[in-house]
């Protein structure tokens, strides 16, 4: 799984399930498009016609709106205005792609062979920011245990094609998706609302039942029957209502009751039934981009399954509106039935029973009865954990099939739509399922939802084209990870790759850069490079170094981390600002027609030791060092220790005069973070 997180506060804002392990990340942002290729074709206009959605953080009390924060956007994709995609290489040897980390765009499935029983992983993985190039570093293992290396690239024409289509499907379910983690935080606000406040006047009727069962005196119902004709109560029921149940215990029964029901009803009315209306807009939305085939048909929009979605969202405020009016009746009921009991208990305590008490009309009467017949005809069962069944809203919060489903036969519109089956069959009548959840049928919406997202998923499949293979290295014994880095030039359209010949110390890398051509074949180039001859930064003469890790840290700059071998038990690493610019001068052409084409066979190695500036190497005293990650646009490298405990922080690109400052300020921050990490 992966959780995408929000950089201020932490906060989980989505959530991926990708099945299978994860090997590689890499999130890719569109490049600026030039005016002329930028081709608007919709405006999202909500705003004009949905209410404003608030958190739910203030609580599900009454309190005015006013003082609630707005809550529309809970994926973080407002000012989205271009395409970024992440990237995720997996270690069945598969690539997903999310449209701003979230929308399924695409899937590619890498193998050598077709044939071929290898198991493959994918180990590093880059894309152009035109994203119409596709880069993956991958891992083999044979049957004998022998891993092999290699680099491919794909050349991914449908997202350059329909990038600005897959925008605005990918903000659209943004907003869908936000929509659906509101109505998932509001059920769960009414399960936090909802208490089992009634389980323990079931649990009592129940032993009451249990009791009579066994001295088969008949049943409760019974007694409340003949209370409500004749106004005594059996001498069971009067040691029960005076004993068990109680003035005290009523009073706080009915008082929670109506709290609870009060601040669902709420909940349902100003959340549920609102976003659920919103939802059903933006499915609308989307179903009316799929019926434009012509623009979105192309990535896989299909009509039929998002109108799947709108229905099932239909059916949930079906649900949404039923369970209102199971509140509005259980309230009524309840408000009777448990007046009509404390005026009983007040007249057994031989106490003054108040006029608004005493006084039952012959619709509070009905309102006792109906619950009476609703709740108390009820079999005793041994096996049961309870004889009665006061409350009906705590099941729409399971997800099971409701145990009391909502009678709706006399409703002449069911009757109607009973009899004339085909009105139901022409795709304009939401679907009810009376023995459905409210939970369940949340469930199902958005398995719909997802299954009417995901043409993408597949077209993308289908449309894309291996440009290049190469093998970095093969039949190794044991498994030899070895160290890349990717970045992309957005002047020429390159995307480079740097990748070491072999699992870190090593004696040399590749820079292997590589545009996406349309209907034509790929031209890569490559050449390898090593610093054999390297000057020492701490004396004059040339010394032994190997490569422990590198990273782009712009177009023209890699910053390499070498181990420099003084002793045979010696050793300091070096970090190195290496400019590559003279050695892209230096690139040979690689044929991918040439079968088992090889980079360590065929491709030269230079010694870059003559490129390397004066100045640009630096050695870390004091240091066991492991890998480098760099920022280039803030200028920063970070090295980690061997511990893998602390980094190590440095200012790049400081004047001389600043070196000394530079010291001080590097020391500092290495100190402070060990510290944090030790204490971790």
């Amino acid at each position: 799984k992966i959780t995408l997180c929000d950089v201020e506060n932490s906060e989980a804002v989505h959530l991926l399930d990708v099945h299978c392990g994860v090997t590689s990340l890499a999130w890719v942002h569109c490049m600026q498009l030039k005016d002329d290729e930028y081709r608007p074709i919709y405006t999202d206009r909500s705003k004009e016609f949905l209410q404003r959605h608030f958190t739910l953080s203030k609580g599900y009390g009454t309190g005015s709106n006013k003082s609630d924060e707005v809550a529309d956007d809970f994926k973080r994709m407002k000012g989205q205005k271009d395409l970024n995609i992440l990237a995720i290489g997996m270690e069945t040897g598969a690539v997903h792609l999310h449209a701003f980390g979230m929308f399924p765009t695409g899937y590619i499935e890498v193998y050598i062979k077709p044939e071929s029983q290898k198991k493959v992983r994918v180990i590093s993985i880059a894309m152009s920011q035109d994203f119409r190039l596709l880069v993956v570093m991958l891992e083999t293992k044979d049957d004998d245990d022998n891993y092999s290396y290699f680099y491919r690239s794909y050349y991914v024409s449908l997202i350059y094609d329909c990038m600005e289509e897959i925008k605005i499907v990918s903000l659209k379910f943004g907003q869908i998706s936000s929509l659906l983690s509101y109505l998932s935080s509001t059920i769960r606000a009414i399960s936090e609302a909802w208490e089992d406040i009634l389980l323990e006047i079931d649990t009592k009727l129940h032993n009451y039942a249990h009791q009579k069962h066994s001295l088969s005196e008949g049943s409760i119902s019974d007694d409340f029957l003949e209370l409500l004709m004749f106004g005594h109560p059996s001498d069971s029921l009067e040691k029960f209502l005076m004993h068990d149940l109680t003035e005290s215990g009523l009073k706080k029964f009915g008082h929670s009751i109506e709290l609870s029901y009060s601040n669902i009803q709420k909940l349902v009315l100003k959340r549920l039934q609102n976003v659920s209306v919103s939802l059903f807009y933006h499915l609308n939305e989307l179903r009316g981009m799929a019926m434009w085939t012509e623009q979105f048909g192309p990535i896989g929009l299909e009509e039929s399954l998002v109108h799947k979605a709108v229905l099932a969202t239909g059916s949930f405020l079906l649900k949404a509106t039923e369970i209102q009016q199971v509140i509005d009746n259980s309230m009524k009921n309840f408000k009777a039935f448990f007046r009509w009991l404390y005026s009983v208990i007040l007249r057994l305590s031989d106490e003054t029973v108040p006029y608004e008490i005493s006084k039952l009309t012959q619709q509070d009467l009905n309102f006792v009865a109906e619950f009476l017949k609703e709740n108390f005809t009820i079999e005793y069962d041994d096996n049961k954990k309870t004889t009665v069944k006061l409350e009906r809203v705590a099941q729409y919060l399971k997800k099971e099939d409701l145990a009391y489903p909502a009678i709706s036969n006399r409703n002449p519109w069911v009757k109607f739509l009973r009899d004339n089956p085909r009105v139901m069959e022409s795709g304009l009548i939401f679907p009810n399922y009376p023995e459905k959840s409210l939970v369940t049928l949340f469930a199902d919406l958005r398995k719909v939802i997802d299954s009417a997202v995901k043409g993408p998923w597949t077209v993308l499949y289908d449309t894309v084209r291996m440009q290049s293979s190469y093998c970095i290295g093969k039949k190794i014994n044991v498994q030899s990870l070895p160290a890349t880095s990717h970045i992309f030039c957005t002047t020429t359209g390159y995307l480079y790759t740097a990748v070491t010949n072999s699992k870190p110390p090593c004696s040399h890398f590749y820079v292997i850069r590589e545009k996406a051509t349309a209907g034509k074949p790929s031209v890569v180039e490559a050449i390898g490079a090593s610093f054999e001859h390297l000057q020492s930064p701490s004396t004059s003469t040339s010394a032994k170094f190997s490569i422990l890790d590198l990273k782009f840290y712009n177009k023209d700059m890699l910053t390499v981390l070498l181990v420099e071998e003084v002793e045979a038990d010696r050793s300091f690493p070096v970090l190195l600002q290496f400019c590559i610019k003279p050695l892209l001068s230096e690139l040979k052409a690689v044929s991918s027609a040439a079968a088992h084409f090889s980079l360590q066979d065929d491709v030269p190695v230079l010694d870059a030791s003559s490129f390397v500036e004066k100045g640009n190497h630096k050695r870390l005293e004091s240091t066991k060092a492991l890998k480098v990650a760099v920022s280039g646009s803030r200028k920063v490298s970070c090295i980690l220790l061997s511990s893998r405990r602390q980094v190590r922080i440095f200012e790049m690109d400081v004047e001389e005069e600043d070196e000394e400052e530079e010291t001080e300020l590097e020391e500092s921050i290495m100190k402070d973070v060990s510290k944090d990490s030790d204490g971790n």
